[in-house]
């Protein structure tokens, strides 16, 4: 959270002289091209912290395992496009990388897989996982506080519609690198994480990779609905303040 945190103000500190700039009569068109951008960065840090994770540290890198199938990955390489896109077709896109960003990147900075806790603060670990996630978390928030994006509890629906979609074409994907090439691809931990304890409980209630993810739609269903408070009540208490300013 200190990282993203962090991140957010030097976002806004960077972004602010320039809109100003350069923004013009059209700040949302600027807007749009800024946060493209931004997660951009996000992609191309994630593939330069996967590189040196491979050329200077001991961890155990494996192609096969180190794809951007994760879903933070997915979010990070969508967001380009929801930034960029305009109209009706763009609402559903930035939704899923608002909610799936905000979501995904907390939960992978609170519950990190092995290789990424316990370790130094300063290492090629530390600063390429939890920067990277942190950006995930920075872009994400931008939707809505760039307001290029309002959430809405009728958007989840098309979330979890999009996530389901795009789970299964990834457990697609870790079949057929089971398949071939990696035995233990799992994607979008479609067919499981050893050592979680709820998708261990879920595998056991039921035995179907994929599917035993389903009942995670009720949770996702709650974080959006949560983030969707959170952010109205925010933007009430604003407006509410403004006058007095």
């Amino acid at each position: 959270m200190l990282v993203s945190a962090a991140l957010a103000v030097v976002i806004r500190v960077v972004r602010t002289p320039l809109e100003r700039r350069w923004g013009g009569a059209s700040p949302c068109r600027f807007r749009r091209r800024f946060l493209a951008a931004l997660a951009l960065l996000s992609v191309v840090w994630l593939c330069v912290y996967k590189g040196l994770l491979w050329a200077v540290t001991d961890y155990p890198f494996y192609f096969w395992n180190e794809l951007p199938l994760q879903p933070c990955n997915v979010v990070a390489l969508l967001s380009i496009p929801a930034a960029l896109l305009q109209g009706r077709a763009a609402r559903p896109l930035r939704a899923f990388c608002f909610y799936g960003g905000i979501v995904f990147s907390l939960a992978a900075m609170a519950l990190p897989v092995d290789g990424f806790h316990d370790i130094p603060l300063l290492s090629v670990n530390a600063i390429g996982f939890y920067g990277f996630h942190g950006l995930v978390l920075a872009t994400a928030i931008s939707f809505a506080s760039w307001e290029l994006y309002r959430p809405s509890y009728w958007d989840t629906p098309a979330v979890l519609l999009l996530l389901t979609l795009l789970g299964g074409a990834v457990h697609l994907i870790n079949l057929l690198l089971r398949a071939t090439v990696y035995p233990q691809a799992s994607y979008f931990y479609t067919c499981g994480l050893e050592g979680n304890p709820v998708l261990e409980g879920l595998l056991e209630i039921i035995p179907v990779y994929f599917l035993f993810e389903l009942p995670l739609l009720l949770l996702m269903t709650l974080f959006c609905g949560c983030i969707t408070l959170l952010f109205q009540l925010g933007r009430r208490l604003l407006s509410a303040r403004a006058p007095a300013l």
